[in-house]
This record gives structure tokens, C-alpha cells and sequence, in this order.
């Protein structure tokens, strides 16, 4: 769903294209009819819909659940089983509730949308503000990351970002075309030349820092004491351009039903002429915030799925999802 890309500015493509009403998009449109339904109804109706929906979602999701409970096996080992599994439900519980919500950024007015967000240490990036600066928010994959970044555009910050296109075309197009109001959104596959031409002009950049991104460009650093292929790339960053690194955290108040911004006083001294132990500071940092709201991660993510010794092409998960797949339990 990408135009042809240009040097000088190779962002998404987020104009209509007939071929999105092809037949096979029409399940997608549905899916997006009703998220255009619930943007309109009550929170805390929505929130209900997604408690009673959350554990059906488990029982089909095995793949998903598969994943998400190796991540919880290594992150937090003093879980039993039935600790993982009730952090997972919640997990899904929150997902599925900033899901139904999504609607509210192509319906919802701006001031609508930031009557829903509580935050906390905003002065940080108000400083960013005041001086001119460029900063990098550095943000781990947690549900509310859509709406907290339209929270920043919002209040006037000049934004881009780095993503996977997802495998659908229509919600490529859709969720890209939401992503960039008030920002540029360049597939992750550019490379990081255009969000290292957009810092130096000022702009900011949401950057995600948790993904595994194979072993060519990673180092490895722990992460929850286990190793995991990490970009190298925020303290690069930071030097080349002269940008201010902020942790920020997007999560949702089940209890309120309203979404949280937590924002971080920035890196410093960062970076130091320690690559690794920059790379190190940035993982600890996101284990932070994970151990403060664990049922805000999206655990299904292959978080290490690049082994520091790992041989061959087979990825860390797939055995156990090879085994799903023929009917069988994850676990011989």
C-alpha cells in the first residue's frame, strides 16, 4: 500500500485506491464499519463488550496465546501458569478495549480525544518545546500508543514514525492513514535516513525500541535477564542529530476508562561512550515501565525470537506454533 517511494521523502501512501473494494477487503470493511459504530458509544458500554469478548478471544487465539506466554515465561518467571494466564486475559482485555476505541481517531474531535488522556510529566517535553528541540519519544509497544501519539501531534509536536505494514491492504491503508495526521509515517524497511533527516529539521520521532529486528543489525542486551537482539540505533541517533531521548508510556485505565500518558525525564548523559551500555540503559528503562503495567504490553509480539546463539532459520517460537498448527499441544 505504498506509493513509489522517493529519496527525498519516502512515506506512506495513504491515499483511496479503487482496489481497496475488492471482495476480499469486504470483511475488513465490516470490521471497520463497526469501529466507526463504536466510536459512538459509551465507554464504559464498550468496556463491558470487551470483558465479555476478552476470554473467547483467548480460547481461538492459540497462535497469539502461544507467544504471549513464552514472553511471560522469561519477563516474569515467578509467575505460575495461572498467573500468566490471568495477566494474558487482562492483556487481551486492554487490547481489545484501545482496539474498539481506534474508531474514536478518525470520528472524534481533537478535543474529544484529549478529554480522554491523563498525563503526567509533560514539562519534559514542554521543555523539548521551549528550546526548539528535537526529541525522540521513546515508547515500548503498549496498546494506547496510537492515541498517545495523536495526543502529541495534537498538541503541536512534529512528528514521524517507523512501521511494519501490516499484512491486510485495507487496514495498511486505514491505520496509516489515521498514524499520520499530524505526522510522516515511513516503512520500516527505509531504513533510518528519513527520521534522521526529519531530527535535524526539527521534528520529533516515535520510537519504538522493543521489537526484534534479526540479528544483521543487533546487538544483544538483556532484557528481563534474558538476551534479546536490540537495535543499536537510539543512542546513534541521538549523537548524530542532537535530539533529546524521552521514555513515555501509553496505557488505559481500565478503572477510569480513560487512556494515561507517562512521560519520563529524558536520557542523561546520553549516549556515553559506551554503545552498550546506552543500548542497556534503554532496555532497562522499558523493563520499568512494563513492571509498573505488565497487562498494557502487547505480549504477543516475537519479542526473542533471535537467539544470541541461534543457528539456522528456525525462529525461537516456531516450534510450538508448528505443533498448534497440526492440532497438537505447544509443548511435547
Amino acid at each position: 500500500m505504498m506509493a513509489a517511494m522517493s529519496a527525498h521523502d519516502p512515506v506512506f501512501d495513504t491515499s483511496f485506491h479503487i482496489r481497496l473494494l475488492h471482495p476480499r477487503c469486504w470483511g475488513s470493511w465490516l470490521i471497520l464499519g463497526l469501529l466507526s459504530l463504536l466510536a459512538f458509544i459509551p465507554v464504559a458500554l464498550r468496556d463491558r463488550l470487551a470483558n465479555w469478548l476478552a476470554p473467547l478471544l483467548l480460547k481461538v487465539s492459540k497462535k497469539q496465546a502461544y507467544i504471549a506466554q513464552t514472553n511471560l515465561k522469561i519477563c516474569f518467571p515467578q509467575l505460575d501458569e495461572a498467573g500468566r494466564q490471568a495477566l494474558l486475559l487482562k492483556s487481551i482485555r486492554v487490547g481489545l478495549k484501545t482496539f474498539m476505541g481506534f474508531g474514536e481517531l478518525t470520528w472524534r474531535s481533537n478535543s474529544y480525544l484529549d478529554q480522554r488522556i491523563k498525563v503526567s510529566g509533560w514539562q519534559h517535553i514542554a521543555a523539548g518545546q521551549a528550546a526548539g528541540q528535537a526529541m525522540i519519544m521513546v515508547v515500548p509497544h503498549t496498546w494506547a500508543v496510537d492515541t498517545i501519539g495523536r495526543f502529541l501531534t495534537n498538541k503541536g509536536l512534529a512528528m514521524c514514525t517507523m512501521m511494519k505494514s501490516p499484512k491486510d491492504p485495507l487496514f495498511d491503508w486505514y491505520i496509516n492513514r489515521e498514524r499520520a495526521k499530524g505526522g510522516k509515517i515511513y516503512e520500516r524497511s527505509v531504513g533510518i535516513k528519513p527520521a534522521i533527516k526529519a531530527l535535524r529539521r526539527g521534528d520529533s520521532f516515535f520510537y519504538l525500541p522493543d521489537q526484534d529486528h534479526g540479528r544483521e543489525a543487533s546487538v544483544f542486551v538483556p532484557f528481563f535477564a534474558h538476551p534479546k537482539a536490540t537495535l543499536p540505533a537510539l543512542p546513534k541517533l541521538v549523537k548524530l542529530t542532537g535530539a533529546k531521548a524521552i521514555p513515555i508510556l501509553a496505557s488505559y485505565d481500565e478503572e477510569q476508562g480513560c487512556y494515561l500518558l507517562e512521560i519520563e525525564p529524558p536520557f542523561a548523559p546520553y549516549p556515553t561512550d559506551e554503545l552498550m551500555t546506552d543500548v542497556r540503559t534503554m532496555n532497562l528503562m522499558v523493563e520499568q515501565q512494563i513492571a509498573r503495567h505488565p497487562e498494557q504490553y502487547m505480549w504477543f509480539l516475537k519479542i526473542f525470537e533471535t537467539g544470541e546463539h541461534q543457528v539456522g532459520p528456525d525462529g525461537f517460537y516456531e516450534a510450538g506454533i508448528q505443533r498448534i498448527r497440526q492440532g497438537l499441544p505447544p509443548e511435547p
